[in-house]
């Protein structure tokens, strides 16, 4: 048994081939569409149309960034050009030059979600560990209904899928992670590539079948928002 990675995630500086991705048994890729306001990836819209022809499941996210949020939610939108059945996620990790901070991160998840009517979900490790608030009612809210992209590379080699899911435990206040990115730059478990892709890529794992994987895809679907949110999102 092995670890067996279904989704790739990448950026325009990451070498692909999606036919040969398809052909190894990938069902998704999540690539970057935007950097916050000012920068899009190059290649995004290529990609897009290659990976989708190739029969692979699409994502975009955009790199967290202290931009205002609904100019940042604007521009990702308008890069994204997602469909109804794409993926949405925020990458909330560390960035010293713009720093996003934990209520930006909550509103950009609402209002994607209020924009497109299904949720988007939320990349990263440390970052929301230490500044998500797990006792906050409104995020207990929130991970009610985005789905978790943990990002942890642990020293240990588990036996497959399942057994990964139980070695790394989700975020509070998330109770289930919904993919995990294992491994990067050649770090944490094996496998560490695939065809199609170059050593040390960014592999994610999902903890059960192709079937059911495209049934979360598109996350579920957004539900009212707060007072608050509804304010927040009134104002784009």
């Amino acid at each position: 048994m092995a670890i067996i990675p279904l989704v790739a995630d990448m950026a325009h500086f990451n070498p692909v081939n999606f036919t040969e991705l398809k052909d190894a048994g990938f069902a998704g890729i999540i690539h970057k569409a935007r950097q916050g306001v000012g920068v899009g990836d190059p290649k995004y819209a290529a990609r897009m149309a290659a990976a989708k022809s190739a029969g692979l499941r699409w994502g975009a996210y955009d790199f967290a960034t202290h931009d205002d949020v609904a100019a940042n939610v604007a521009a990702f939108l308008a890069t994204a050009r997602l469909e109804p059945t794409d993926s949405a996620w925020l990458d909330f990790e560390d960035n010293a030059h713009s720093q996003m901070t934990a209520g930006q991160a909550y509103e950009f998840l609402d209002r994607v979600a209020q924009k497109r009517g299904c949720a988007c979900g939320i990349y990263g490790g440390n970052r929301i560990r230490e500044q998500i608030d797990r006792h906050d009612a409104k995020w207990i809210d929130m991970a009610e209904r985005a789905p978790l992209w943990q990002c942890r590379y642990v020293k240990v080699q588990p036996a497959d899928n399942a057994e990964l899911f139980r070695v790394i435990a989700p975020i509070p206040p998330w109770t289930k992670n919904f993919l995990i990115q294992y491994t990067g730059d050649g770090v944490g478990p094996r496998p560490h590539t695939a065809p199609g892709l170059a050593n040390g890529a960014d592999l994610n794992a999902f903890n059960g079948s192709d079937e059911e994987l495209a049934a979360a895809w598109t996350g579920w679907t957004a539900q009212a928002p707060t007072r608050e949110a509804a304010s927040l999102t009134n104002r784009v």
